[in-house]
């Protein structure tokens, strides 16, 4: 056999071995042991979050009727506890936030989170029978951790979805979500990329942004 080929099989394994659930449930105990105070702490923290949200939202999937109205407040409910909207208003405007007054800022925020609500609101049954498996924490930098994970539906009639949530870890507030990973493609930057080319078209004016999601939010 050649160099070449035993190096290629050695890859392999190893690749195999890591991807082992047992060998992945053994080493995260030894690496958060390795981890400082802080980092551990946050990671703690985040993971928390995202355990307590999934919770509620399948609490939620059990004893909802279809009633819109309890169907918003319990969503509502879910994005003020988890969500930290205004990091997620101010980076999804991208430079613009800083062009836009008092009451830009105010109206957007609003606006978008009624966006967000009615948004799943209307798609809330597409959540039943999905089951989110938890893969690991990571402490990026001393503010911020990703929570990776997959959802699997349980019915095996969708493919498996990885999710990676960006949750904020500040020492002296709560943690919460501020972006959501999915095929590790950010929503959040998505959404700016989306909302900075908006105000482009309309010669820079932060209100055109508003406008549009208002208009959104108003379509069938």
């Amino acid at each position: 056999m050649t160099r070449k080929r035993q190096i290629g099989i050695l890859i392999f394994d190893l690749r195999s071995w890591l991807r082992s659930s047992f060998v992945c449930l053994c080493l995260i105990p030894l690496l958060l042991s390795a981890l400082p105070a802080r980092a551990s702490d946050q990671i703690t923290a985040a993971n928390d979050v995202i355990t307590s949200m999934i919770s509620q939202v399948e609490a939620y999937l059990k004893t909802d009727s279809g009633n819109i109205e309890k169907r918003t407040e319990n969503i509502t409910k879910i994005l003020d506890t988890h969500f930290d909207l205004p990091a997620i208003a101010r980076f999804s405007a991208g430079p613009y936030w800083r062009a836009a007054n008092q009451q830009e800022r105010i109206d957007y925020v609003q606006t978008m989170r009624d966006v967000v609500v009615e948004t799943v609101v209307r798609n809330f049954d597409q959540l039943s029978g999905l089951r989110f498996t938890a893969i690991d924490s990571q402490a990026k930098g001393d503010k911020m951790v990703l929570v990776r994970g997959v959802f699997n539906d349980s019915t095996g009639k969708r493919p498996s979805v990885s999710v990676g949530w960006r949750v904020i870890t500040p020492a002296m507030a709560p943690a919460k979500v501020l972006d959501v990973e999915i095929e590790n493609i950010s929503m959040l930057v998505t959404q700016k990329q989306e909302n900075v080319t908006i105000i482009r078209q309309n010669e820079g004016r932060f209100s055109a942004l508003i406008e549009a999601m208002r208009k959104r939010q108003q379509a069938p």
